[in-house]
């Protein structure tokens, strides 16, 4: 007997079970001051998630962004953006069941280079 298309595919890879939240003491985010993003994983609950998870933070410019990797799943995390503008967070598995968290932050403050059409 073959495999079902759910065990070759199932329908909860790729899901958004991380919670990516600003933290309260964050009122007013701004450019080269530190942003703390706390982290919840209680919807990837009973399995949990399974490192290494990666962290990537891309603003408006190219030269705003971040890439971290940590093999033990972070309570929080804390970045310093270095522009004004959107900045997308996203933390996410690296295999596993590929599950992420995504947060858009708006940073006041000067923006790096000047946004170019595309």
């Amino acid at each position: 007997m073959g495999l079902g298309l759910d065990e070759l595919a199932p329908t909860y890879l790729r899901e958004q079970r991380i919670t990516l939240t600003l933290d309260e003491s964050i009122v007013a985010p701004a450019a080269r001051r530190s942003i703390l993003v706390n982290v919840d994983y209680s919807d990837a609950d009973p399995e949990g998630v399974s490192p290494p998870l990666i962290l990537e933070v891309q603003g408006p410019s190219a030269q705003s962004y971040v890439r971290r990797v940590f093999h033990t799943p972070p309570d929080s995390i804390v970045f310093i953006p270095q522009e004004g503008g959107t900045h997308q967070v996203t933390l996410r598995e690296a295999a596993h069941n590929y599950w992420y968290g995504a947060l858009r932050i708006s940073v006041a403050g000067e923006l790096i280079e000047a946004p170019r059409p595309l």
